[in-house]
């Protein structure tokens, strides 16, 4: 059984939780506002997950450019490397914390496809590269933990000739 004076410790710490999870942190963008962080996801193309990292940069309240870089696996003989540069329109709600952002971009990705013919011996690939260019249009939330530290979760749709693609991705990033 539990004794009293451990009941009322375990109260006085959720008590502080409740407290310290609960301090004011805004999510309006501020002007200038810069924030980099890792970023991993999944890709519908080759069915394969996705990891990069990404660079925000706040012009105003309500518009950041937001260049990233990123490496989609190798599943289904199929791997590529993607950069893009999309403009996010962020708004915040339920109190400053969480915010909302439509997104539209340029990407550029560099497909890459692997094929081993049946006369060559394992281990030998014969691989061809596909460069194109695409637009990006999708939406994300980010929730603000700390005035540094922010998380996001972002889903897109890469249309891209013959390789059009559905992706949604995690990241965490420190803002400065």
């Amino acid at each position: 059984m539990h004794s009293i004076k451990e009941s009322i410790l375990r109260v006085a710490v959720a008590i502080v939780m409740v407290f310290s999870a609960a301090t004011v942190v805004e999510a309006q963008v501020v002007k200038g506002e810069k924030s980099v962080g890792p970023k991993v996801g999944y890709v519908s193309k080759n069915e394969s997950a996705s990891a990069g990292l990404f660079f925000q940069y706040a012009f105003s309240e309500h518009f950041r450019i937001a260049p990233e870089i990123g490496y989609t696996f190798r599943h289904k003989d199929m791997d590529a490397f993607t950069f893009d540069i999309n403009a996010h329109m962020p708004f915040g709600f339920t109190g400053e914390k969480v915010a909302f952002y439509p997104l539209a971009g340029l990407n550029y990705s560099s497909w890459n496809t692997h094929f081993i013919p049946q006369d060559m011996i394992e281990g030998d690939d014969v691989s061809s590269r596909t460069s194109r260019f695409g637009l990006n249009m999708g939406a994300g939330f980010e929730l603000r933990c700390s005035a540094t530290l922010k998380l996001t979760l972002e889903a897109k749709y890469c249309l891209i000739k013959d390789y059009s693609s559905a992706m949604i991705a995690a990241g965490i990033s420190f803002v400065f």
